[in-house]
């Protein structure tokens, strides 16, 4: 019989050299796995996976994810429930927690990081069990919260993120709407913010061109609707970058539509009725246009009515044209906008298509 050297956690042990029974990993020896937890909603719900080493998951249980086959090694239920309790500390304290997990025959150090949003509020917890110490899972996240003014604003990124999302950056929800791939689901975000029947959560992917290296870039976001400290309705956002993980999707070819067909001069975009959203925008050849990709434009508060009859009749499923003054900044004076409105059917949501254009007179 020999003897061999093997570690643990508390220092080294001499072990003869003998037959485990089949499936046996030596304490201290192990594969190790990682989540990455969604806790939009604060710490009084129970958290969820959005994604680990296996891909993207739309919300699924901690619990449920713990104990499925692609978390090796496997965990059982009283281990799966210890990592659970792990990340919900991690929640309520709002730091770094580690602490032992006994799974089975092992005992793995479980560590958990949180990721805080612009207003300091956890977003999301990482969690890594039996992994290298220092590791950090290759999934960048950034954080990001939505005002009432449907302006999206970033926290810290928690890995290398693309610049475009830094913190002290804002987008406004169409320029973000932009960046999903399928126009349905576009709408299903649009949910979140419907003043009377608001949707409760949205995950969904998301496609960018990074501007420093060039690449096209694909991100997981997930998204909850939830009461902020003031009782006022937030939208609170976690974004994972996935490319390392999965490929891009390819481009809804419905989304390219508008692109397509936009004269030039004008800008084309598709209204959410119930929010009056514009979102699906395209332009050419105006750069006073443009602007409305990264910016809401003031709307003249005399011409607030036409703008609210103008939608009573297309949700009633009549066309409408309206001329209305629009500007950028207060120190702008006010730009003419002339619109024509046509109402869209077979959507889930009521939306109309706008064809809009700047006349060359300003008052």
């Amino acid at each position: 019989m020999t003897l061999s050297v093997g570690k643990q956690s508390d220092g080294l042990i001499l072990n003869p050299q003998r037959r485990r029974p089949p499936g046996h990993r030596p304490i201290g020896v192990t594969a190790g796995f990682w989540v990455t937890v969604e806790c939009l909603d604060g710490s009084e719900s129970e958290p969820t996976v959005i994604v680990d080493a296996a891909g993207p998951h739309r919300f699924r249980p901690v619990f449920r994810t713990l104990q499925c086959e692609n978390i090796k090694p496997q965990l059982g239920p009283e281990a799966a429930k210890q990592a659970l309790e792990l990340v919900q500390r991690t929640m309520r304290e709002g730091r770094a927690v580690t602490a032992q997990i006994q799974a089975g025959h092992q005992r793995l150090l479980g560590a958990c990081h949180p990721v805080f949003g612009p207003s300091g509020a956890v977003h999301a917890v990482r969690m890594a069990a039996g992994m290298p110490e220092g590791f950090s899972p290759p999934i960048p996240l950034i954080p990001v919260e939505f005002d009432t003014g449907l302006l999206a604003r970033f926290g810290n990124p928690d890995g290398p993120a693309p610049a475009l999302f830094g913190v002290g950056t804002t987008w406004t929800l169409p320029a973000i709407l932009e960046r999903v791939v399928w126009l349905d689901k576009r709408l299903d975000l649009i949910a979140l913010f419907d003043p009377v029947e608001p949707g409760s959560r949205w995950c969904e992917s998301l496609v960018v061109e990074d501007p420093v290296t060039q690449m096209r870039r694909h991100l997981w976001m997930a998204a909850r609707s939830v009461i902020g400290p003031q009782g006022v309705p937030i939208v609170r956002g976690v974004i994972a970058d996935l490319t390392s993980l999965a490929p891009v999707p390819e481009r809804d070819p419905l989304t390219e539509h508008l692109a397509t067909h936009t004269p030039r001069g004008h800008g084309s975009a598709l209204m959410d009725l119930r929010t009056t959203l514009m979102h699906s925008f395209a332009c050419h050849d105006d750069p006073r246009l443009a602007q409305w990709r990264h910016k809401n434009p003031h709307l003249h508060p005399e011409d607030l009515p036409a703008v609210m009859i103008a939608v009573a009749d297309l949700t009633a499923g009549r066309p409408a044209t309206l001329a209305l003054r629009i500007r950028f900044t207060h120190c702008e004076p006010w730009t003419t906008l002339r619109a024509s409105c046509v109402p869209l059917v077979n959507y889930s949501r009521p939306q109309a298509s706008i064809d809009f254009w700047i006349e060359n007179t300003r008052s």
